[in-house]
């Protein structure tokens, strides 16, 4: 049973951003437009989720920073159906954010949508709270339809980008927004998130080891602990280990993990992250190994590059196994994979 983090006291590792928030609100001046950015799965989109419940919260005044987390509004906003939230995320079956969702369809441009949705006066509390996750799958021509959104936001309202860094924005985007940088969280604080929030129940050690495969994204960590991975860890390494792995084998061992966890996309996705993770950890490894023997081998560099790309491509809607095929294949013959806007 996990704990609801409808507070900012149970919100781990991001004191910097609470105390913005705080500073803000106590001045009367927030309002506007923001882009939050950090690592994947740090808890960019709770950030977003708690500040929605502190303007919102019926029963507490947001300047105490404590939304009560209990009131219609809180619950609302939790559940995702506050009608003064406006919410746009990539749809699991799209490579990016469609422009339909943000001006609405050729058909009712303007009627509907994110940019439209925000306009209207908000119907319980005083304000209006839009959050756009994903910012990173917004395409130039759904990036420049935010840009008068992004620059002249109603009075009052808070209009919040969601990314994994500030480079992926265009720059017509970052200049449009007060940019908010979360950093990774420590191991402590990792610890302490894991085991108080998601009921984690692991030594320090394994915490940080997970973390590390992890590239600090909490989702996936929470994974790799459940104990599921350990057979996959060690068929993984088995096969990367070697100087010359077998494509079809490595393929049959992710194939095999990825189909194991059902038909939901979300899930296999999930699943082929944590696979590539695992090899992008495993092959830093082997660069710092050479490293302090002064050696540093072309092919292990061309791996970790191969994992990072794959790590990116499992977003980009590619045929799953397409892509599995093709990681083997490039680890096995130690090149990139760079088949330029594929990578």
């Amino acid at each position: 049973m996990t704990a609801e983090m409808t507070n900012w006291s149970t919100l781990i590792g991001h004191d910097k951003a609470q105390r913005w928030f705080a500073a803000a609100i106590k001045q009367n001046r927030l309002g506007g437009s923001f882009l939050l950015v950090g690592s994947p799965g740090i808890g960019k989109r709770t950030v977003a989720n708690v500040l929605a419940r502190t303007l919102l919260c019926q029963r507490s005044d947001p300047r105490l920073m404590s939304p009560c987390g209990v009131c219609p509004s809180c619950l609302q906003v939790n559940a995702g159906t506050h009608p003064d939230v406006v919410r746009v995320c990539k749809p699991d079956d799209k490579s990016l954010i469609p422009v339909e969702l943000l001006i609405g369809s050729r058909e009712n441009r303007m009627q509907e949508g994110f940019c439209r949705d925000i306009r209207l006066r908000p119907m319980v509390g005083k304000r209006k709270v839009a959050i756009l996750e994903d910012a990173d799958f917004l395409n130039e021509e759904g990036a420049n339809c935010l840009l008068k959104t992004l620059e002249e936001p109603p009075s009052g309202a808070v209009v919040m980008l969601v990314g994994t860094s500030e480079q992926r924005q265009l720059p017509t985007i970052r200049s449009r927004c007060q940019i908010l940088r979360l950093g990774p969280l420590s191991n402590q604080d990792a610890a302490k998130l894991l085991r108080q929030v998601h009921g984690v129940e692991a030594s320090d050690e394994a915490i940080e080891n997970a973390m590390d495969v992890a590239g600090g994204d909490v989702e996936v960590a929470l994974r790799l602990l459940s104990g599921e991975s350990d057979s996959l860890r060690s068929a993984l390494a088995g096969q990367l280990d070697a100087d010359y792995p077998d494509p079809a084998t490595l393929a049959r061992i992710i194939t095999t993990h990825v189909d194991g966890v059902g038909k939901d996309a979300g899930k296999r996705r999930g699943a082929m992250r944590d696979v590539f993770a695992m090899s992008v950890q495993h092959f830093r490894r082997k660069m710092r190994s050479g490293a302090h023997q002064n050696t540093v081998s072309p092919i292990i560099l061309a791996r970790v590059d191969r994992s990072v790309r794959a790590l990116r491509e499992v977003d980009r809607s590619a045929n799953q196994a397409t892509l599995i095929e093709c990681f083997a294949a490039d680890i096995a013959a130690g090149v990139t994979g760079d088949r330029g806007e594929i990578g």
